[in-house]
């Protein structure tokens, strides 16, 4: 086990997965480098826990990007 398993960061959570907030921002900025890091690691084991993408076109992936947004409208 690391030092990085043994800091609780299940109540730290981001609004955005791709583009931080500004809020996202200060909660980061805020954190420890430890806490920092074990963000990250909570991150990586997610993303290696998480299934394998289907593959797709750029023109299905286009298709439901439009048709999401039609949807929404």
């Amino acid at each position: 086990m690391s030092d990085l398993d043994t800091i609780d960061v299940s109540h730290i959570n981001f609004a955005s997965t791709v583009f931080p907030t500004d809020d996202d921002m200060k909660l980061w900025h805020s954190l420890s480098p430890a806490e920092q890091r074990a963000v990250i690691a909570r991150k990586v084991e997610e993303g290696l826990q998480s299934p394998p993408a289907q593959k797709a076109s750029k023109a299905e992936i286009m298709g439901e990007v439009l048709a999401e947004m039609k949807h929404d409208l």
